[in-house]
């Protein structure tokens, strides 16, 4: 057991930050027979000790991530001076602004979302968790939005090579064309996982769902790729590294004025600089007005 747990800090170090699910698929083709892997309890193994190692300290919390558990409450702050100082650290210009195209990052599951954002959040892209199929509500405000703009838009998407998986884009693309009546320009991108990916042979593989009512595109779909229809990939199959290196090198590839990102960039860093300041007035300004309202000489 100890030689496990040792396994398991050394993978999860190495991929985090990263879901349960990953250090699941990986583990697979490290920790056990690929076939044994298959089994179910060996994931309730994972959960528990990634639970053990966690509590005990010996693998940090925030190298698993959790995406299910949402927060909806107003923002607060403790005073203005809270208030200046969180605004100043998150301050971003939208540098999107001047390229030709919107860019998204779409993802099948919340556990992926928590593996993306690092990526996105670097350079300002929205995150956009489908979970399973998107909803009709979910394409149609997305439309909306996007009609409100006069450019093109890019949708980066990261989901599983199964029946499902192989769905979304077609009915996100569909239901676009329709809710947008063919007014939008959309580029549907996936990039993981790809029919490459699933040919090379080198990921965790599952048995399909025979069942799935989009099977039978699915395995129309397994056939002109040259691929078994009976067999499926995960996206956590994919080592979260390489899945957030693909995102990276795509999302700077759809960066077509790099003149103006840069001096957009410099203006952010600029304004942020500003902010600051205007930080440090704040808070001469508050300090002051308490000294008064006591009777100091502040």
């Amino acid at each position: 057991m100890e030689a496990l747990r040792a396994a398991i800090c050394e993978l999860v170090e190495a991929a985090q930050p990263c879901s349960v699910r990953h250090v699941y698929y990986l583990g697979i083709g490290l920790l056990w027979d690929k076939d044994v892997g298959r089994s179910r309890r060996n994931y309730s193994v994972v959960v528990r000790e990634l639970g053990h190692l966690r509590e005990t300290g010996r693998l940090p919390w925030e190298w698993i991530t959790d995406g299910t558990r949402m927060v909806r409450q107003e923002t607060q702050y403790d005073s203005l001076d809270d208030a200046m100082q969180r605004t100043t650290e998150s301050y971003r210009r939208n540098l999107w602004a001047s390229q030709s195209r919107r860019v998204e990052a779409w993802c099948e599951s919340d556990s992926v979302g928590g593996v993306l954002q690092p990526v996105t959040s670097a350079w300002g892209v929205g995150l956009y968790s489908c979970r399973g199929q998107s909803s009709k509500t979910f394409v149609y405000e997305a439309v909306q939005q996007y009609a409100r703009q006069s450019k093109g838009v890019t949708v980066i998407f990261c989901g599983d090579w199964d029946p499902t998986g192989r769905s979304v884009p077609r009915s996100v693309v569909e239901r676009i064309e329709r809710y947008g009546n063919g007014g939008i320009d959309l580029e549907f991108r996936q990039i993981a996982i790809t029919a490459a990916d699933v040919r090379a042979g080198e990921l965790t593989a599952h048995d399909v769902n025979v069942r799935d009512v989009n099977y039978r595109r699915y395995r129309e779909e397994c056939l002109r790729e040259g691929l078994d229809p009976h067999t499926a990939v995960e996206v956590e199959a994919l080592s979260p590294g390489l899945l957030r290196q693909r995102l990276d090198e795509t999302i700077e590839g759809l960066v077509d004025d790099v003149r103006q990102w840069n001096v957009e960039a410099r203006a952010e860093e600029a304004e942020r600089e500003l902010l600051r300041s205007l930080q440090g007035a704040v808070k001469t300004i508050v300090q002051r007005s308490a000294g008064e309202s006591t009777g100091g000489d502040g």
